[in-house]
């Protein structure tokens, strides 16, 4: 099962008030094993919770719902494919030296008079 998958769920619970604020998850272990997941997912999954805001772990306390009053949903996790298209119409360099400084750390892979072009604004 994908970690998104399952965090998805977790934060369904928290959105629903099946897990409360201040509520304590289990170890990541029992929660793998709750869940037919592997341990390492499981972390995925706590790993992801605490990026949307939803727990906060507590070294030697545990991973605990977080207070969101009136917050909104969760966002989407940052890898999650999208149908949409990505526009990269306003990314222009910052700096002057912008291409020459990308062209060199990746002047294996692209050809830097390419890498000029691409970056000017349209």
């Amino acid at each position: 099962m994908d970690f998104r998958t399952v965090a998805d769920t977790v934060a369904e619970e928290i959105a629903s008030g099946r897990l409360r604020p201040g509520e304590r998850l289990p170890p990541q272990r029992k929660f793998a094993r709750r869940h037919a997941i592997a341990d390492s997912t499981a972390a995925r999954v706590y790993q992801e919770l605490a990026r949307r805001g939803l727990t906060a772990g507590h070294v030697g306390r545990g991973t605990f719902v977080t207070e969101r009053p009136g917050a909104p949903g969760p966002a989407p996790a940052l890898s999650e494919p999208s149908a949409g298209r990505i526009d990269l119409e306003l990314n222009h360099p910052v700096v002057p030296e912008q291409a020459a400084l990308l062209a060199a750390g990746l002047e294996h892979v692209i050809d830097p008079d390419r890498l000029e072009s691409a970056l000017r604004p349209t």
